[in-house]
């Protein structure tokens, strides 16, 4: 069964606003980020935030990497974070994680966090991932456990224990 897209996803979870919250997530990226960049210096690469939602974590990001793009198919994030968030390395845009308008072996690193289980197809979401990152490149990938006991996102326990339809 084909999953349909959240467009307006940032207007159905309220706490996608909490601003300390999503400052921790964003500096745990960093701390990540940093150790498995090595000896590469952070704050010359290129990152793209896939499902950037509000821009919150993404306005953090740009403190310490060269440039951020954040894309998102929820218009209505985007517009927040272009209007809350103005940094001359920060950049927002509606895009789709499934097509995404950047070019080939264009970017350093990307981030997608709690972003594939909302797109319709996430094979063709990894595709253009890989697509775009530059040779040597690296994903900071973050996703729910599926056999945590409740599932995230329904509040239903066991429910992704459940077998698929055939």
């Amino acid at each position: 069964m084909a999953r349909d897209y959240q467009y307006n996803y940032s207007e159905l979870k309220p706490s996608l606003f909490n601003v300390q919250k999503r400052e921790r997530k964003a500096d745990t990226m960093v701390r990540v980020c940093s150790d498995f960049a090595g000896a590469q210096e952070i704050g010359k690469l290129t990152l793209l935030d896939v499902g950037s939602s509000n821009g919150i974590i993404d306005n953090y990001l740009a403190d310490h990497f060269g440039e951020v793009y954040g894309i998102d198919i929820d218009e209505p994030a985007m517009l927040h974070a272009q209007n809350a968030f103005d940094k001359p390395n920060l950049h927002f845009m509606a895009g789709d994680a499934m097509a995404m308008s950047q070019p080939d072996n264009s970017i350093d690193v990307i981030v997608c966090a709690q972003v594939y289980e909302h797109v319709p197809d996430a094979q063709k979401m990894f595709r253009e991932i890989h697509r775009v990152l530059k040779p040597g490149a690296f994903c900071y990938f973050a996703g729910n456990n599926r056999l945590m006991y409740m599932e995230p996102h329904y509040k239903l326990p066991f429910l992704s224990v459940i077998p698929r339809p055939l």
